[in-house]
């Protein structure tokens, strides 16, 4: 019984594997890192040093700039 189970599920991925590799071999492959979207990527940067920052200032025992002050220079930067 387990080596009929063994054969069925063997059988399975080489009938499996083939039609996957043939559904995929028009598509470009997708683009990893930071190619595939920059301005995401650039987003999650900003996301992980403003973190960081804040848990350094925690550490420290001061407290975290305001989401105001964030604003008002983001938009000095426009």
């Amino acid at each position: 019984m387990k080596k009929l189970l063994t054969i069925a599920i063997v059988a399975a991925a080489v009938v499996a594997v083939p039609l996957a590799l043939a559904q995929n071999a028009g598509q470009p492959a997708p683009q990893k890192g930071d190619q595939a979207n920059p301005a995401q990527s650039e987003a999650e940067a900003k996301a992980k040093r403003r973190a960081q920052a804040t848990a350094e200032m925690k550490a420290k025992g001061q407290q975290a700039p305001q989401r105001e002050e964030e604003e008002e220079e983001a938009k000095k930067k426009r």
